[in-house]
């Protein structure tokens, strides 16, 4: 109980709820003590305006129409309550903090801009996608790359033992950030071959998220690795305090091999992820290897959250970690396998990475789009993106979990069907248990894959990355392996849904009321 940080849960939960508590005991006495002096009228006048300005502001800032009703809603329910948390979580106003934060991110980022001649390349093979290429570097600076090969796993099983292989040959440096790191079969063999590689001199940097491991991994874990050598950091520290900042995590799978080799995905580095324990019943998840130039991508994502959030006067030589330092060693660059796009998406920027690319592509589907999330929990912009593009004839199916890990978000996800299905999307839902992987392909000629989930955390909140792939023969073994889980998938009618919808009306009405705040 204590050594996996159940009582950090209880110190949080409880610290929260007595702030809370103060928060609700001062207004209440605060506002009580108003109307009873000869002044209420006045300081109830001085309220009812400032809660116009405070919706006002609302209404006029870059957050999505939902998450601006559900606040107006809270405010006008709740009119003292609903505006004092408003401006205490909800103003989304960027702190000279998270501006600096901001500024070193990019400025990291920027080694490497896309070159004139792969932009064109990209043009003269795909238009569609070379589009959706140029928002992508605009968006989150990051350019396409050639000279790189993808390999494509359907299950974190298959891909575990390719990565083990990875890490043994690695001789230099080893970047390790993921959402969840969990001991047992999974991690324990990673973390020995990386005890190893410190001994040999290669320099192992891993990054976890303190929040993605409370209650499963030791406490203060990375002071454990650091022990064995490994330089290690938890990513945005638990504090039992009200702030909004908790809910900025840092959800991103990037291991970086000497800088020519990387993996990313949906899996987490646990053993649910490999199918060595079932949680929910079998998880389908996705892994990809990338070899080649790309690679650099994600190394620069690494770093970039490196300096800004660890070691911010550590000075970096970016060209040391560029594939072309050590891939003469792996036998060269890869013949060209069409294009490779890593790119991030961070919280408080001025873009929403993560739903751009998931919108850009959608636009450009005319034969089919496939999509496979673990949550879907869709914003007013996507969904009628997904639904104009099955009302346009094009052949658009979802696949999501049969077996939830959530309850509440799963019955979220189900309330989000009915529209979809009304407009000629087909869904699925996956029997044998759970889909946690994220992706979408569009007409054999674009993909993306990554951690970025349909739902509000994901778009809007967290530290999330992708690789976005054109032309691309990794892009047919995504497209089997999704027509192969779909035919061991229940698909959805809707006149199933509306039973559903009869039963718990109640239940999906609050849940949608609430869903852009989970």
């Amino acid at each position: 109980m204590f050594k996996n940080g159940y009582w950090q849960k209880m110190v949080i939960i409880l610290s929260i709820l007595v702030e809370l508590g103060l928060v609700i005991a001062f207004v209440y006495l605060l506002t009580a003590g108003f109307l009873e002096s000869s002044a209420g009228g006045w300081i109830l006048l001085a309220l009812w305006l400032v809660s116009i300005a405070v919706a006002i502001f609302a209404v006029n800032n870059d957050s999505g129409d939902e998450y601006k009703i559900v606040w107006l809603f809270m405010m006008a329910a709740f009119p003292v309550f609903g505006l004092i948390f408003y401006i205490m979580f909800a103003h989304k106003i960027r702190t000279k903090k998270e501006s600096r934060f901001l500024a070193r991110y990019y400025a990291a980022l920027s080694h490497d801009p896309t070159t004139d001649e792969t932009a064109r390349k990209l043009e003269a093979e795909c238009p569609a996608a070379a589009d959706v290429s140029h928002y992508i570097e605009q968006a989150s600076e990051s350019g396409a790359y050639t000279n790189s090969k993808v390999e494509y796993f359907p299950l974190g099983d298959v891909a575990f033992p390719v990565m083990l292989r990875e890490l043994s040959k690695a001789k230099h440096y080893i970047f390790i950030e993921y959402f969840i790191i969990t001991p047992g079969l999974f991690w324990d063999s990673i973390l020995s071959i990386l005890k190893e590689k410190v001994k040999e001199g290669v320099d192992v940097r891993v990054v976890y998220d303190d929040v993605g491991n409370l209650g499963s991994t030791p406490v203060h874990y990375y002071k454990r690795l650091r022990e064995y050598g490994i330089k290690a950091y938890s990513f945005a520290k638990i504090k039992p305090v009200l702030d909004v900042r908790m809910n900025n995590r840092d959800h991103r799978k990037i291991m970086v091999i000497d800088g020519h080799t990387c993996f990313t995905g949906g899996i987490n580095l646990a053993d649910e992820y490999i199918n060595h324990v079932q949680k929910h019943g079998h998880w389908k998840d996705n892994s990809i290897m990338i070899k080649g130039k790309a690679v650099y991508g994600f190394t620069l994502l690494f770093l970039s959250n490196w300096v800004t959030s660890f070691e911010p006067k550590e000075k970096i030589n970016y060209d040391h970690y560029r594939p072309e330092t050590y891939i003469d060693e792996d036998g060269g660059f890869p013949v060209s396998d069409g294009f490779v796009q890593p790119y991030g998406a961070m919280p408080y920027s001025n873009e929403e990475v993560g739903e751009g690319v998931y919108l850009s592509i959608m636009g450009k589907a005319t034969n089919y789009a496939y999509i496979s999330t673990p949550y879907l929990i869709l914003d007013e912009k996507l969904r009628e993106a997904i639904r104009i593009a099955a009302l346009q004839g094009t052949d658009v199916r979802i696949l999501v979990p049969g077996v939830p890990d959530k309850k509440l978000v799963f019955q979220l996800t189900k309330s989000n069907y009915g529209p979809l299905l009304q407009a000629g999307v087909k869904i699925y839902e996956y029997t044998p248990g759970f889909v946690h992987q994220k992706m979408v392909i569009v007409d054999d000629t674009m993909a993306t894959e990554g951690t970025i989930n349909m739902d509000y955390r994901s778009l809007y909140l967290h530290l999330e990355c992708g690789t976005f792939l054109a032309k691309n023969r990794a892009i047919g073994t995504m497209k089997q392996d999704f027509l192969d889980t779909i035919g061991v998938s229940h698909e959805v009618s809707f006149d199933e849904w509306k039973k559903w919808r009869k039963k718990r009306f109640v239940l999906w009405t609050l849940l949608r009321l609430v869903g852009p705040l989970l």
